[in-house]
C-alpha cells in the first residue's frame, strides 16, 4: 500500500511540474468556421454537390472542402483573417474572389451560386431572370406586399414591358427575359422609384429594395425640376465606381455624365479611389452615364433625386458583383456602380 501511495504522489508531481505534453505542430487555436450552400442559377436553383471549395487566406494559405449531395459545405479550424472563396465544378463556370472575414470561434454563412458552362457552339439567345425582394423600413424586416413592378426594355429588347406585383413575402420574379438593360419602376401608392438592371442569358440578377413608406410620403413621384429651381439646389451625389471582377478595384478616370431634363448638369472623371461628387442637385429625374476605355459603357441609368430621400437599393449580378446600388439618406445620395471589361 505504501509503495502504491508513493507511486501516485510521484505521478502527480510529474504532471504538475512538467505539464501535459502537446505536439509542437498542433494548433491550439480553434479558428473560425465557414458554412454555406451552393446552387445553380437556373430557375430550379438546383443544389450542386461535389463542388470544390477553396478558401485562400490573405497571406496565401489555402484550405479546401467539398459540397455534399445537398450543396452544403462546412470548413472549420480556419485561422482568423481575410479570405476569398473560390469554387470549381466540371460543367460550370469557375467562381473566384468572394471575400469574407473570419474570426476565432465565429460561424460565417456564405451562400454561393454557379453558372452552367455554355457550349461555345450554342448560339441560342436564352433568357435570364430578374428577382426582387422588397422591405419597408417603417416596419423593420417587414416584407412589402403589393409593390407594383414595371420592367421596361430598352430599344430592341423583347418583351418591351413586363408588369407584376410583389407577394406576401415581398418577392417577385420575372424569368425568360431577353439579355439586355432594363429600366425598373417600383410603385406603391404615390411612391415611385426607378433603377437600372441588366439581364444576362441563363443567369439571375438579384435586387434587394428597402423603401420607407409612411403616412407622410416625402419621396413621392417627383417631376423634373423647373429651370428656376436650380438656384435652390442642395442635394449631394457621392458616387464610387468599382470593377466587376474578383479584385473589386476602384476605377479611376471614368467619365461620369449626369443629365437633367434639358441639359448636362455634371461631367467629370473619377479620382484615384474611383470616386466622384456633385453638390447642389435639385430634386428631379436624372440619367447617369459612365465611359471608360476598355470597359462596357453604361448609358442612361435613371436616378430620382428627392429632398429628404430615404430608400436603399442593391443590385447584384451572378450573386457576387454589385452592378448598381443607391442609398438615399436625407439630402445625401451614395451611389455605387460596377463596370465590366469589354
Amino acid at each position: 500500500m505504501t509503495h502504491f501511495r508513493l507511486s501516485l504522489v510521484l505521478m502527480v508531481f510529474a504532471i504538475l511540474s512538467g505539464g501535459i505534453a502537446v505536439p509542437e505542430d498542433q494548433d491550439t487555436s480553434k479558428g473560425g468556421t465557414i458554412i454555406g450552400d451552393i446552387r445553380d442559377t437556373t430557375l430550379l436553383e438546383n443544389s450542386l454537390s461535389a463542388v470544390q471549395v477553396v478558401f485562400v487566406k490573405a497571406d496565401g494559405q489555402k484550405f479546401e472542402t467539398q459540397s455534399d449531395e445537398d450543396g452544403h459545405f462546412e470548413r472549420s479550424g480556419l485561422p482568423a483573417g481575410q479570405y476569398v472563396i473560390n469554387i470549381y465544378k466540371p460543367g460550370y463556370e469557375d467562381r473566384v474572389g468572394k471575400g469574407i472575414s473570419v474570426i476565432d470561434d465565429g460561424r460565417h454563412y456564405m451562400p454561393l451560386t454557379m453558372n452552367i458552362s455554355k457550349n461555345p457552339d450554342d448560339d441560342s439567345n436564352r433568357g435570364g431572370v430578374l428577382r426582387f425582394r422588397a422591405h419597408n423600413r417603417t416596419k423593420p424586416g417587414g416584407p412589402m406586399e403589393g409593390l407594383e413592378i414595371i420592367i421596361t426594355g430598352t430599344v430592341g429588347i423583347d418583351p418591351p414591358v413586363v408588369t407584376g406585383i410583389t407577394g406576401v413575402h415581398g418577392q417577385y420574379l420575372s424569368d425568360k427575359l431577353s439579355p439586355g438593360t432594363y429600366i425598373v419602376t417600383l410603385i406603391k401608392n404615390d411612391y415611385s422609384f426607378v433603377c437600372p438592371m441588366t439581364v444576362h442569358s441563363d443567369k439571375i440578377t438579384n435586387a434587394g429594395i428597402s423603401l420607407s413608406i409612411s403616412d407622410k410620403n416625402t419621396d413621392a413621384n417627383v417631376p423634373p425640376a423647373p429651370e428656376s429651381d436650380w438656384s435652390n439646389a442642395k442635394n449631394v451625389i457621392h458616387g464610387r465606381i468599382l470593377a466587376m471582377d474578383p479584385s473589386h478595384a476602384p476605377l479611376s478616370d471614368v467619365k461620369v455624365v449626369i443629365e437633367g431634363a434639358s441639359r448636362v448638369v455634371f461631367s467629370d472623371t473619377t479620382n484615384a479611389d474611383g470616386e466622384y461628387e456633385y453638390r447642389g442637385l435639385s430634386p428631379g429625374r436624372y440619367l447617369i452615364s459612365l465611359h471608360k476605355e476598355g470597359y462596357i459603357e453604361k448609358t442612361g441609368m435613371p436616378l430620382i433625386v428627392t429632398n429628404n430621400g430615404n430608400h436603399g437599393l442593391g443590385v447584384t449580378e451572378e450573386g457576387m458583383f454589385v452592378s448598381y446600388a443607391v442609398v438615399a439618406d436625407g439630402s445625401l445620395f451614395k451611389l455605387t456602380h460596377g463596370m465590366r471589361k469589354q
